[in-house]
């Protein structure tokens, strides 16, 4: 669990660090250090929103951004026939979406403050219009998360279903936001 305290022998660790794939650290880390360097603000602002908006739209693996969401409409459909704990994979699985992970609504909704803040500073209309598609893009995963729950509830595929559809609408959205953002 993130936030989380866990032990580890320094192997294990050492180990785990070096793991290969592609969303893996390779090792890599940074040690950041106050100094009194000036830096423009505005300027660092625009280019990670820049960069990120170049990472969304080219994802090194189909299993993120917007082409892992749509990857996703469809996967979810044969995880639900192919579980064998749809009540506790479901459920885990919106936990994580809402409260512990990266994707999903709490991400987003952090996205969105950041841009609302983005905003406060730049005055750029599009940081504001792009605020307002996170609203309802965060909304709409807070929707995704609670069908899990239905799913994890019920057992009804309605649900998986009613998600799917949600997350192909989700995979546009962001794309389209990306897209306006990627232009500041």
């Amino acid at each position: 669990q993130q936030g989380g305290q866990v032990k580890t022998s320094l192997k294990s660790l050492e180990k785990a660090r070096a793991e290969k794939g592609p969303m893996s650290s390779k090792n890599l880390y940074y040690t950041l250090n106050k100094t009194n360097k000036k830096f423009d603000l505005k300027s660092a602002i625009l280019t990670a929103i820049r960069n990120n908006s170049i990472d969304y739209l080219n994802p090194a693996i189909n299993n993120i951004g917007y082409k892992g969401i749509l990857k996703t409409s469809k996967e979810i459909q044969k995880w639900f026939d192919m579980s064998k704990d749809i009540e506790g994979e479901f459920k885990a699985s919106a936990t994580i979406m809402e409260k512990a992970g990266t994707g999903g609504a709490l991400f987003r909704n952090l996205y969105r403050d950041f841009l609302q803040e983005s905003y406060d500073l730049l005055k750029l209309e599009t940081l504001k219009e792009a605020h307002k598609e996170f609203i309802d893009i965060a909304n709409l995963w807070t929707a995704v998360s609670n069908l899990f729950l239905q799913v994890s509830k019920t057992k009804e595929r309605k649900y998986i279903e009613q998600a799917a559809d949600i997350l192909k609408q989700l995979a546009t959205k962001e794309k389209n936001a990306m897209e306006k953002l990627l232009m500041i």
